[in-house]
């Protein structure tokens, strides 16, 4: 049934389009591309090569940003198959993750490859930090999408808030800006983000080419830990009621 949904939702939103399935590779290489030439080309920023910079924090930011916005409907949205039939209400959960993390890795995977062929490149020491990386952002995501879309069945309003403040967190993470220079109040509120984490550790494995200091790794994990086990003790003592409050 997860693989199945899966299935589903990446068809689904192309099924009828000439390309397809292509359409995943399609526009996050639209976006990478347009990075390139128009942050390449206009020096908005004293960074080096800033278009690796804004697409290395972006599609990170992205990945969470999508799963906290989509999570907090994933089963509200989906109430014929909660009321006409019984299966692990985790399912609907992971089938959104998963279906994430599909276009996840095709984007990072267009980063990168962009990234070598420009000729900037990266070392080798840090990279194992990226799987690690991604793991900590699933256990997050997963956590966090079970928090919300429990709660969201029991108060309606709590989708629509998620989206509001989803767009602040888009502002108080460091893709356009450095860490660095988040100063006074915006740097305490940065460091109140926890996407900051994950996103910093993507740039400092991919941009800086550095190991992320242990401050921050531990940040992320503890966090991913903390937020995976709250979502699943609260989704656990609310699935019973799905059926019915839906």
């Amino acid at each position: 049934m997860l693989f199945a949904l899966v299935k589903k939702n990446l068809k689904g939103k192309y099924n009828n389009s000439l390309l397809g399935f292509m359409w995943h590779f399609i526009t996050p290489a639209v976006s990478v591309v347009l990075f390139y030439i128009v942050f390449g080309t206009l020096n908005l920023s004293p960074l080096p090569n800033y278009w690796a910079y804004l697409c290395v924090g972006m599609f990170a930011f992205t990945f969470l940003n999508t799963n906290i916005i989509s999570g907090a409907s994933c089963i509200t949205s989906n109430n014929g198959m909660i009321k006409k039939m019984y299966f692990p209400r985790e399912i609907l959960v992971f089938s959104q993750i998963l279906l994430s993390l599909i276009v996840f890795l095709i984007s990072y995977a267009i980063v990168i490859a962009l990234i070598l062929l420009s000729g900037i490149g990266f070392g080798i020491e840090a990279l194992w930090l990226i799987p690690l990386n991604i793991f900590l952002m699933l256990t997050f995501a997963t956590g966090f999408t079970m928090l919300i879309s429990s709660i969201s069945v029991y108060v309606r309003d709590l989708e629509f808030l998620i989206v509001a403040f989803a767009r602040i967190l888009f502002w108080v993470t460091p893709i356009f800006y450095t860490i660095d220079n988040a100063t006074g109040i915006l740097g305490k509120i940065v460091w109140c983000n926890p996407i900051t984490y994950y996103v910093v550790i993507m740039q400092d494995v991919l941009y800086y080419d550095v190991i992320p200091k242990t401050s921050v790794l531990l940040g992320a994990g503890i966090i991913s830990f903390a937020v995976a086990l709250v979502g699943w003790i609260v989704f656990t003592k609310l699935k019973k009621g799905f059926a019915e409050r839906i």
